[in-house]
Protein backbone atom coordinates (compact mmCIF):
# COMPACT_ATOMS: atom_id res chain seq x y z
CA UNK A 1 0.00 0.00 0.00
CA UNK A 2 1.41 3.44 -0.92
CA UNK A 3 1.97 6.22 1.61
CA UNK A 4 -0.79 8.35 0.03
CA UNK A 5 -3.22 5.47 0.17
CA UNK A 6 -2.41 5.01 3.86
CA UNK A 7 -3.13 8.68 4.53
CA UNK A 8 -6.40 8.53 2.62
CA UNK A 9 -7.49 5.54 4.66
CA UNK A 10 -6.70 7.47 7.88
CA UNK A 11 -9.07 10.24 6.78
CA UNK A 12 -11.84 7.87 5.77
CA UNK A 13 -11.50 5.85 8.95
CA UNK A 14 -12.03 8.87 11.25
CA UNK A 15 -15.77 8.44 10.87
CA UNK A 16 -16.00 4.68 10.34
CA UNK A 17 -15.48 2.29 13.22
CA UNK A 18 -15.83 -0.72 10.89
CA UNK A 19 -12.54 0.12 9.20
CA UNK A 20 -10.39 0.13 12.37
CA UNK A 21 -8.53 -3.02 11.37
CA UNK A 22 -7.67 -1.57 7.98
CA UNK A 23 -6.41 1.61 9.62
CA UNK A 24 -3.91 -0.28 11.78
CA UNK A 25 -2.80 -2.46 8.86
CA UNK A 26 -2.24 0.62 6.69
CA UNK A 27 -0.08 2.19 9.37
CA UNK A 28 2.00 -0.97 9.65
CA UNK A 29 2.39 -1.34 5.89
CA UNK A 30 3.55 2.30 5.56
CA UNK A 31 6.28 1.85 8.16
CA UNK A 32 4.52 3.91 10.87
CA UNK A 33 3.64 2.41 14.28
CA UNK A 34 -0.05 1.71 14.87
CA UNK A 35 -1.96 4.24 17.04
CA UNK A 36 -4.69 3.63 19.58
CA UNK A 37 -7.38 6.08 18.55
CA UNK A 38 -10.09 4.94 20.94
CA UNK A 39 -11.25 6.85 24.06
CA UNK A 40 -14.30 7.12 26.24
CA UNK A 41 -13.88 10.55 27.93
CA UNK A 42 -11.51 13.52 27.80
CA UNK A 43 -9.63 12.00 30.74
CA UNK A 44 -8.42 9.23 28.41
CA UNK A 45 -6.66 11.79 26.18
CA UNK A 46 -3.34 13.64 26.64
CA UNK A 47 -3.25 17.28 27.75
CA UNK A 48 -4.55 19.58 25.03
CA UNK A 49 -6.73 16.91 23.44
CA UNK A 50 -10.42 15.96 23.64
CA UNK A 51 -12.34 12.77 23.13
CA UNK A 52 -14.63 13.43 20.16
CA UNK A 53 -16.70 11.26 17.83
CA UNK A 54 -18.67 11.36 14.61
CA UNK A 55 -21.99 10.08 15.88
CA UNK A 56 -21.29 6.47 14.92
CA UNK A 57 -19.93 5.38 18.28
CA UNK A 58 -16.25 5.64 17.28
CA UNK A 59 -14.38 8.07 19.57
CA UNK A 60 -10.86 9.41 19.09
CA UNK A 61 -8.51 11.95 20.75
CA UNK A 62 -8.19 15.19 18.78
CA UNK A 63 -6.64 18.61 19.59
CA UNK A 64 -9.12 21.02 21.14
CA UNK A 65 -10.54 22.67 24.24
CA UNK A 66 -13.87 23.07 26.00
CA UNK A 67 -13.08 26.05 28.25
CA UNK A 68 -10.41 28.72 28.80
CA UNK A 69 -8.85 26.77 31.69
CA UNK A 70 -7.67 24.13 29.22
CA UNK A 71 -5.62 26.72 27.33
CA UNK A 72 -2.29 28.32 28.14
CA UNK A 73 -1.57 31.72 29.67
CA UNK A 74 -3.03 34.70 27.76
CA UNK A 75 -5.13 32.34 25.62
CA UNK A 76 -8.85 31.64 25.37
CA UNK A 77 -10.91 28.75 24.04
CA UNK A 78 -12.70 29.79 20.85
CA UNK A 79 -16.10 28.10 20.67
CA UNK A 80 -17.19 29.23 17.21
CA UNK A 81 -15.15 26.58 15.38
CA UNK A 82 -16.54 25.51 12.04
CA UNK A 83 -16.28 21.76 11.69
CA UNK A 84 -14.74 21.01 8.29
CA UNK A 85 -13.58 17.46 9.01
CA UNK A 86 -14.64 14.72 11.38
CA UNK A 87 -14.06 14.37 14.30
CA UNK A 88 -14.66 17.97 15.29
CA UNK A 89 -13.49 19.31 18.68
CA UNK A 90 -15.53 21.94 20.49
CA UNK A 91 -12.93 24.68 20.26
CA UNK A 92 -9.34 25.73 19.73
CA UNK A 93 -6.96 27.74 21.92
CA UNK A 94 -6.32 31.19 20.49
CA UNK A 95 -4.43 34.23 21.81
CA UNK A 96 -6.71 36.32 24.00
CA UNK A 97 -7.31 39.64 22.21
CA UNK A 98 -7.85 41.26 25.63
CA UNK A 99 -4.42 40.21 26.93
CA UNK A 100 -2.29 42.96 28.48
CA UNK A 101 1.23 41.55 28.57
CA UNK A 102 2.94 44.80 29.61
CA UNK A 103 0.39 45.63 32.32
CA UNK A 104 -0.31 49.18 31.15
CA UNK A 105 -4.11 48.78 31.28
CA UNK A 106 -4.46 48.66 27.48
CA UNK A 107 -5.42 45.43 25.70
CA UNK A 108 -3.71 44.15 22.57
CA UNK A 109 -7.06 44.22 20.72
CA UNK A 110 -7.23 47.25 18.42
CA UNK A 111 -11.04 47.28 18.50
CA UNK A 112 -13.87 45.77 20.50
CA UNK A 113 -14.64 45.67 24.22
CA UNK A 114 -12.37 44.32 26.96
CA UNK A 115 -13.89 44.63 30.45
CA UNK A 116 -11.64 46.52 32.83
CA UNK A 117 -9.21 47.54 30.07
CA UNK A 118 -8.96 49.98 27.24
CA UNK A 119 -8.20 48.71 23.74
CA UNK A 120 -5.85 49.90 21.02
CA UNK A 121 -2.38 48.99 22.37
CA UNK A 122 -0.17 48.98 19.27
CA UNK A 123 2.79 47.51 21.17
CA UNK A 124 1.81 45.23 24.06
CA UNK A 125 5.44 44.71 25.01
CA UNK A 126 6.23 48.30 26.08
CA UNK A 127 4.25 49.83 29.00
CA UNK A 128 4.93 53.40 27.86
CA UNK A 129 3.37 52.72 24.44
CA UNK A 130 -0.43 52.95 24.32
CA UNK A 131 -3.17 55.35 23.19
CA UNK A 132 -2.71 58.67 24.94
CA UNK A 133 0.96 57.95 25.72
CA UNK A 134 3.73 60.49 25.22
CA UNK A 135 5.19 60.54 21.72
CA UNK A 136 8.98 60.39 21.93
CA UNK A 137 9.87 62.40 18.91
CA UNK A 138 12.99 60.70 17.57
CA UNK A 139 12.87 57.00 18.43
CA UNK A 140 11.27 55.75 15.22
CA UNK A 141 8.22 54.38 17.09
CA UNK A 142 4.56 55.32 17.29
CA UNK A 143 4.41 55.79 21.06
CA UNK A 144 0.81 57.04 21.35
CA UNK A 145 -0.69 54.58 18.83
CA UNK A 146 -2.21 57.28 16.63
CA UNK A 147 -0.56 55.98 13.45
CA UNK A 148 1.97 58.84 13.27
CA UNK A 149 5.64 58.57 14.20
CA UNK A 150 8.10 61.14 15.55
CA UNK A 151 7.98 64.50 13.74
CA UNK A 152 4.87 63.43 11.80
CA UNK A 153 2.95 63.35 15.09
CA UNK A 154 1.02 66.46 16.12
CA UNK A 155 2.79 66.34 19.50
CA UNK A 156 6.17 66.88 17.86
CA UNK A 157 7.38 69.97 16.11
CA UNK A 158 8.27 69.79 12.45
CA UNK A 159 11.09 72.32 12.85
CA UNK A 160 13.42 73.32 15.67
CA UNK A 161 15.10 76.60 16.50
CA UNK A 162 18.28 77.12 14.45
CA UNK A 163 21.39 75.97 16.26
CA UNK A 164 19.55 73.82 18.78
CA UNK A 165 18.53 70.88 16.65
CA UNK A 166 16.29 67.81 16.70
CA UNK A 167 16.65 65.33 19.57
CA UNK A 168 15.49 62.02 20.98
CA UNK A 169 16.61 62.63 24.58
CA UNK A 170 18.47 65.38 26.43
CA UNK A 171 21.73 63.55 25.74
CA UNK A 172 21.62 64.94 22.20
CA UNK A 173 21.44 68.57 23.25
CA UNK A 174 24.68 69.28 25.09
CA UNK A 175 25.32 71.38 28.18
CA UNK A 176 22.45 73.38 29.70
CA UNK A 177 19.96 72.24 27.11
CA UNK A 178 17.24 69.63 27.28
CA UNK A 179 14.98 67.78 24.87
CA UNK A 180 11.33 68.85 24.69
CA UNK A 181 8.90 67.60 22.02
CA UNK A 182 11.81 66.52 19.80
CA UNK A 183 13.66 69.84 19.91
CA UNK A 184 16.55 71.01 22.07
CA UNK A 185 15.61 73.83 24.43
CA UNK A 186 17.80 76.09 26.56
CA UNK A 187 17.77 75.51 30.32
CA UNK A 188 16.56 78.34 32.52
CA UNK A 189 19.26 80.71 33.84
CA UNK A 190 20.59 79.78 37.27
CA UNK A 191 20.87 82.33 40.07
CA UNK A 192 22.74 81.02 43.12
CA UNK A 193 21.70 82.21 46.57
CA UNK A 194 23.68 84.68 48.68
CA UNK A 195 24.85 82.78 51.73
CA UNK A 196 25.21 84.08 55.26
CA UNK A 197 28.66 84.46 56.84
CA UNK A 198 30.10 81.10 57.81
CA UNK A 199 28.18 79.25 55.10
CA UNK A 200 29.32 78.05 51.68
CA UNK A 201 27.49 78.17 48.36
CA UNK A 202 27.30 74.55 47.20
CA UNK A 203 26.03 73.00 43.93
CA UNK A 204 22.33 72.14 43.89
CA UNK A 205 22.57 69.40 41.28
CA UNK A 206 20.41 68.76 38.22
CA UNK A 207 16.69 68.70 37.61
CA UNK A 208 14.92 65.94 35.71
CA UNK A 209 15.85 67.45 32.34
CA UNK A 210 19.54 67.54 33.20
CA UNK A 211 19.53 71.30 33.77
CA UNK A 212 21.55 72.81 36.59
CA UNK A 213 19.39 74.04 39.48
CA UNK A 214 20.29 76.86 41.88
CA UNK A 215 22.87 76.06 44.52
CA UNK A 216 22.29 75.76 48.23
CA UNK A 217 23.91 77.25 51.33
CA UNK A 218 25.51 74.83 53.75
CA UNK A 219 27.57 74.74 56.94
CA UNK A 220 30.88 73.71 55.46
CA UNK A 221 33.53 75.48 57.56
CA UNK A 222 34.54 72.22 59.21
CA UNK A 223 35.18 70.50 55.85
CA UNK A 224 38.74 70.20 54.64
CA UNK A 225 39.95 71.63 51.36
CA UNK A 226 41.15 68.24 50.08
CA UNK A 227 40.06 67.53 46.53
CA UNK A 228 38.58 64.05 46.63
CA UNK A 229 35.61 64.53 44.26
CA UNK A 230 32.35 62.66 44.71
CA UNK A 231 29.05 62.59 42.82
CA UNK A 232 26.01 63.31 44.98
CA UNK A 233 22.65 61.63 44.70
CA UNK A 234 21.40 64.96 43.30
CA UNK A 235 23.90 64.51 40.40
CA UNK A 236 26.15 67.36 41.49
CA UNK A 237 29.93 67.03 41.84
CA UNK A 238 31.46 68.05 45.18
CA UNK A 239 35.10 68.49 46.06
CA UNK A 240 34.78 65.91 48.84
CA UNK A 241 32.21 63.86 50.73
CA UNK A 242 32.04 66.39 53.57
CA UNK A 243 30.80 69.11 51.23
CA UNK A 244 28.20 66.76 49.73
CA UNK A 245 26.86 66.14 53.22
CA UNK A 246 26.83 69.88 53.88
CA UNK A 247 24.70 70.31 50.76
CA UNK A 248 22.22 67.78 52.15
CA UNK A 249 22.82 64.97 49.69
CA UNK A 250 24.25 61.45 49.92
CA UNK A 251 27.32 60.33 48.01
CA UNK A 252 26.34 58.18 45.04
CA UNK A 253 29.86 57.33 43.91
CA UNK A 254 33.43 58.56 44.16
CA UNK A 255 34.75 60.66 41.30
CA UNK A 256 33.02 63.44 39.43
CA UNK A 257 29.53 62.93 38.02
CA UNK A 258 29.69 61.77 34.43
CA UNK A 259 28.04 63.69 31.63
CA UNK A 260 24.48 62.46 31.26
CA UNK A 261 24.05 61.26 34.83
CA UNK A 262 20.76 62.61 36.11
CA UNK A 263 18.96 62.83 32.78
CA UNK A 264 15.50 61.29 32.73
CA UNK A 265 15.23 57.98 30.91
CA UNK A 266 12.91 55.11 30.08
CA UNK A 267 15.49 52.47 29.17
CA UNK A 268 19.21 51.77 28.87
CA UNK A 269 19.23 53.20 25.34
CA UNK A 270 18.50 56.66 26.76
CA UNK A 271 21.81 56.80 28.67
CA UNK A 272 25.48 57.13 27.80
CA UNK A 273 27.98 54.28 27.77
CA UNK A 274 28.63 52.78 31.22
CA UNK A 275 25.34 54.20 32.49
CA UNK A 276 21.96 52.56 33.01
CA UNK A 277 18.40 53.72 33.62
CA UNK A 278 18.01 53.56 37.41
CA UNK A 279 14.84 53.88 39.45
CA UNK A 280 15.30 56.51 42.18
CA UNK A 281 11.87 55.90 43.71
CA UNK A 282 9.91 59.09 44.19
CA UNK A 283 12.51 60.94 42.10
CA UNK A 284 11.74 58.75 39.07
CA UNK A 285 14.00 57.15 36.45
CA UNK A 286 17.37 58.76 35.81
CA UNK A 287 20.61 57.76 34.11
CA UNK A 288 23.26 56.69 36.63
CA UNK A 289 26.71 55.13 36.51
CA UNK A 290 26.83 51.35 36.34
CA UNK A 291 27.82 50.06 39.77
CA UNK A 292 25.60 52.46 41.72
CA UNK A 293 22.38 51.05 43.06
CA UNK A 294 19.25 51.34 45.16
CA UNK A 295 18.36 47.63 45.10
CA UNK A 296 20.17 44.42 44.18
CA UNK A 297 18.46 44.37 40.76
CA UNK A 298 20.38 47.53 39.80
CA UNK A 299 23.56 45.45 39.96
CA UNK A 300 22.38 43.37 37.00
CA UNK A 301 23.94 46.12 34.87
CA UNK A 302 27.41 45.14 36.18
CA UNK A 303 29.10 42.76 33.75
CA UNK A 304 32.42 42.30 35.56
CA UNK A 305 33.17 38.79 36.79
CA UNK A 306 34.87 38.34 40.17
CA UNK A 307 36.27 34.93 41.06
CA UNK A 308 35.80 33.48 44.53
CA UNK A 309 38.46 30.82 44.07
CA UNK A 310 37.15 27.34 44.74
CA UNK A 311 33.79 28.84 45.69
CA UNK A 312 33.06 29.88 42.11
CA UNK A 313 31.97 33.32 40.94
CA UNK A 314 30.77 36.17 43.13
CA UNK A 315 27.27 37.64 42.87
CA UNK A 316 26.71 41.38 42.83
CA UNK A 317 24.59 42.91 45.60
CA UNK A 318 23.69 46.48 46.58
CA UNK A 319 25.49 47.74 49.67
CA UNK A 320 25.16 51.43 50.64
CA UNK A 321 24.54 52.76 47.11
CA UNK A 322 27.30 50.60 45.61
CA UNK A 323 27.32 47.20 43.93
CA UNK A 324 29.62 44.86 45.85
CA UNK A 325 30.87 41.40 44.88
CA UNK A 326 29.60 38.82 47.38
CA UNK A 327 31.13 35.32 47.42
CA UNK A 328 29.01 32.31 48.41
Amino acid sequence: MSRNAGILMLVLTACGGAQNTMLVEAAVDSGSPPRDSSCATDADCPTGMLCEGCGDGFMTCVPGCRNDAQCGSNMICSHDVQCLTCPCPSGYCDLDPCRDLDGDGFAAALTGVCPGKQVGDCNDGVPATHPGGRERCANGQDDDCDGRTDARDDECRDTCDPGFGFCATSLYCGTQRYCEQGCCEACAPVVDPVCAPGQCALPGGLDGNGCVVPGVCGECQSCSLNYEPVCGRNFATYSNACLAQAAGTAVMHTGECSRGEGFTCEGVGDCYYNQFCRDFGDAGLHCARVGTCSVDADCDAVTSVVSCGDAGVAEWACRAERCSAVCP
